[in-house]
């Protein structure tokens, strides 16, 4: 089973979906793709998204899970039935973010925290 796409909550990945979401379904209107996406993120609207996301974008490191199920449903709720949870899971993943969640020194640290301890080695794993 697919997880959720985990995405760095910042202005401009968000905008990366939005735009990915209205190439991919060009009939869903941009308000309607603000409240959909801020559903998939738990947000009960987007200006409640929104005022976190200003809150955060500049100073944090903050990390969201966007739901496709959750997306669907608050699409569906705004007139745009028929749509393919699949489609929708897949997009939020393929989505070329450009503000991505891992910097390397991240990427660094869950690598040496993962990597297997050689056999003949002294060290202890963490």
């Amino acid at each position: 089973m697919m997880m959720h796409a985990t995405i760095k909550f910042s202005p401009s990945n968000i905008a990366t979906l939005k735009k990915a979401l209205r190439n991919q379904y060009p009939k869903i209107r941009s308000s309607h793709a603000d409240e959909a996406l801020a559903a998939s993120f738990g947000f009960k609207s987007y200006a409640a998204m929104l005022a976190v996301l200003n809150q955060v974008s500049g100073s944090a490191r903050l990390m969201v899970q966007s739901d496709p199920c959750l997306l669907l449903l608050r699409l569906d709720q705004l007139g745009y039935s028929g749509l393919s949870l699949q489609a929708l899971r897949r997009l939020t993943w393929e989505v070329p973010y450009p503000d991505r969640w891992q910097d390397d020194e991240l990427q660094q640290a869950l690598n040496g925290r993962f990597a297997p301890v050689a056999a003949n080695s002294d060290a202890v794993p963490s």
